[in-house]
Formats: structure tokens, C-alpha cells, sequence
């Protein structure tokens, strides 16, 4: 299901607000998302001081060109497209409101995302502002195709930092 927004009602019945503030839930939101993504490999780069670097690779499904617009605005999410559906929503997200990757945008000043879907030749890198809106826009080369084994060419994946205010990363 592609991202969208949340009708303001729902946004209001199920009490989406920012959701990060300190770095344990930094690493908790960002392996959520991880976990939902379905991987089956996830890292986590955290700095010594726990707010210069904390950083999420995963090998998720990532994130489809047409949703990165969306990803870190508030209240926008695939998973849920109106407040009747929260019943058949448990046990099967561990989130689904659209608040992680918009308040740690918020909070960390600048936020980058790395993503590959599955097939694609190029990852693409967001910069993303503290509005959730993207600022700054890349490929990166993933690798030669043609040298690359059958399990390399099917690998995607999402990986996560931030740089804030003062140049940290979460």
C-alpha cells in the first residue's frame, strides 16, 4: 500500500504526536520501521555519546520512488487509511501512525535517507528537512549488475542518519 495521509480525524483519534525524545527511542522507532519493512539483517551505529551518530541499515524492502515525497511528513503512513481499521492492524505493525521519521526530521535538523528496492540499480539518498519535505535528492550507484551475484541484485534495503543542528547524526 502506497504512503498517504492520514485523515485529520484519525490523526486525532489515535493521538499521533512526535514519538522521539532521546536516543534509545531514536533506535527503537528506526528498528520498528526496520522490522516492518520485513528484514532479515538490520545494523545499528551509535556514537559513543549517543547523539553524534545514530544510524539503521537494514535490508528491508525500502521505500518506492513514488512514496518518498510522503516519508517523513506528518501523518502519513501505509499502513492504516482510517481509524476502523486499527483492529486488524495488531500484531501485524509495530508502527503505523506516521510520526517516527517526521519527528526525528524535526528534531535532528537534517535527516538523510539511503533506499533500494528490490531490482533497482541505483539507491536514492533524501535529504530531508525538519518539515518532513526533501531538500536534497541523489542517486547512488549500488554495484556493476553484471558483477554482482543473484543475491546482490535482489538486496535492497534503507539506511538511516541524521545530521542536526550542530552536525550530529541520529
Amino acid at each position: 500500500m502506497p504512503i498517504e495521509a492520514l485523515p485529520l480525524s484519525t490523526a486525532k483519534r489515535i493521538g499521533s504526536t512526535q514519538v522521539i525524545f532521546d536516543p534509545c527511542s531514536v533506535v527503537k522507532e528506526l528498528l520498528d520501521n526496520s522490522l516492518d519493512a520485513r528484514a532479515t539483517s538490520v545494523s545499528i551505529e551509535i556514537s559513543s555519546n549517543t547523539v553524534d551518530v545514530i544510524q539503521v541499515r537494514d535490508n528491508g524492502h525500502g521505500i518506492t520512488n513514488e512514496d518518498c515525497s510522503l516519508v517523513c511528513v506528518s501523518h502519513c503512513t501505509s499502513k492504516l487509511r482510517d481509524f476502523s481499521e486499527l483492529h486488524v492492524l495488531g500484531g501485524t505493525w509495530l508502527g503505523f501512525r506516521g510520526e517516527a521519521l517526521s519527528s526525528l526530521a524535526e528534531i535532528s535538523g537534517q535527516l538523510t535517507i539511503t533506499t533500494r528496492v528490490e531490482g533497482e540499480i541505483a539507491a536514492r539518498k533524501l535529504e530531508i528537512g525538519k518539515n518532513g519535505e526533501i531538500t536534497g535528492f541523489d542517486f547512488l550507484p549500488f554495484l556493476n549488475l553484471e558483477e554482482e551475484s543473484d543475491a546482490d541484485k535482489k538486496q535492497s534495503g534503507n539506511s538511516l542518519a541524521s545530521s542536526g543542528d550542530h552536525g550530529s547524526r541520529y
